[in-house]
């Protein structure tokens, strides 16, 4: 029987996701949850998309919803265009669509799986215009400075300013607010947010899928699984892995992961210049079931990102039974505890060791990777979707 309580409506008005192939983190986590809301809770689930991969993709997740495309006819090639598609997409929704899509004499929670300004701009407007509408807003991560981060300079100058700017919409607006950690949850609280809003709601894994999800025939020495930009330290993962080479020479790492051309070009330079052509295999985005066989089958699991709200990808190779080799991010203390090896950020020759050691002991591999797939249990999906439904229930 359908839940009469609310319905979550979930909103991504941006036409198309350039230089993004593949889920995120932030759409994995929304996909477990909502789907466990709407199959365990028969919570309603309204999707209001401009992008047919995001209705594709609750396709796949056999998550039923009632899908309304926000449709545009302009075309643009360009970053700016998109831009400004995006911008005139999410204002059509504003002023033309609310009262058409939303059910009346029913609670319709807006459902923010991130804080980028197509989803806490239209949550915005219509918490402000509509009684019946709530706002529940997930955030994971606050960026750093755009003066103190690698890459782009208009990416990450547009990203900071645009997160600061959804943050300014949250405080004044959102009714409750998901942190992924404690610690972010004191982050916030100190950039402004009110504290009666906050809950922590973390990651999850589904480990029995990765139980029964067979290992690829195909055994590599290191993997990364991530999107291919600067902050996931993939060009720091070329310069361990040439370490990891002068000591183990027919050791291969393969990279997985979608992402910019423009970084994936410099990417394969970078192997070409340091003479690791043969070492290194960069194959893109995969599926999740091949990428996933490939994790299972490798022996360690490689993740030196600078920046992370949780790195949800790590409780996919601990699950796989992967030891863990990550730089020292302070949220990875009170999250993985010490059964991911965090060695201290940008110390490039202690990463590599710690890889080569685990590489040339096959029992200290094993070891520290069924512990780590052990500890990993503690995180369910299912808890996570049930904290999250009697949270949302009350407001």
């Amino acid at each position: 029987m359908e839940n009469k309580e609310f319905k979550l409506v979930i909103t991504s008005l941006v036409p198309k996701t350039l230089e993004h192939i593949g889920k995120s983190g932030g759409l994995v986590r929304l996909l477990e949850i909502i789907g466990r809301m709407s199959r365990d809770y028969k919570v309603k689930i309204m999707l209001i998309t401009a992008d047919k991969d995001y209705a594709r993709y609750f396709a796949e997740n056999q998550i039923e919803a009632d899908i309304k495309f926000i449709k545009s006819n302009l075309k643009f090639r360009t970053l700016w265009g998109l831009g400004i598609k995006s911008l005139l997409i999410i204002l059509k929704f504003i002023f033309f669509y609310p009262k058409e899509f939303l059910a009346v004499g029913q609670r319709n929670i807006f459902y923010c799986a991130s804080d980028l300004f197509w989803e806490t701009l239209p949550a915005y407007f219509c918490r402000s215009w509509y009684k019946n509408i709530r706002w529940v807003q997930e955030i994971y991560h606050i960026y750093p400075h755009w003066k103190k981060r690698k890459g782009s300079f208009i990416f990450n100058f547009f990203g900071y300013h645009l997160q600061q700017f959804s943050f300014f919409l949250i405080k004044r607006k959102a009714d409750l607010i998901f942190s992924l950690s404690d610690l972010l949850k004191e982050d916030l609280i100190n950039s402004g947010f009110s504290k009666e809003k906050i809950a922590v709601s973390y990651n999850g894994i589904d480990c029995g899928y990765f139980e029964k999800l067979p290992a690829a025939d195909t055994c590599y020495e290191g993997i990364f699984l991530g999107r291919l930009n600067y902050s996931k330290g993939i060009f720091d993962l070329i310069e361990i892995w040439k370490k990891v080479c002068a000591a183990i020479p027919q050791a291969k790492l393969v990279i997985i992961g979608g992402g910019d051309e423009k970084i994936k070009e410099d990417l394969k330079e970078k192997i070409t210049a340091l003479n690791m052509k043969n070492n290194i295999e960069v194959l893109g985005y995969l599926e999740n079931k091949k990428a996933y066989a490939l994790l299972k089958s490798s022996k360690v699991f490689l993740f030196p990102s600078h920046e992370e709200g949780w790195g949800i990808v790590i409780n996919e190779a601990l699950a796989c039974g992967l030891p863990v080799v990550s730089w020292d991010l302070l949220v990875y203390k009170s999250i993985f505890e010490n059964y991911v090896i965090q060695i201290k950020e940008n110390d490039i020759e202690k990463f590599s060791n710690e890889v080569i050691k685990l590489l040339k002991n096959k029992e200290l591999r094993n070891q520290i990777g069924l512990a780590g797939k052990e500890f990993i249990k503690k995180y369910s999906w299912d808890n996570v979707a049930e904290n999250e439904y009697q949270m949302i229930k009350n407001l």
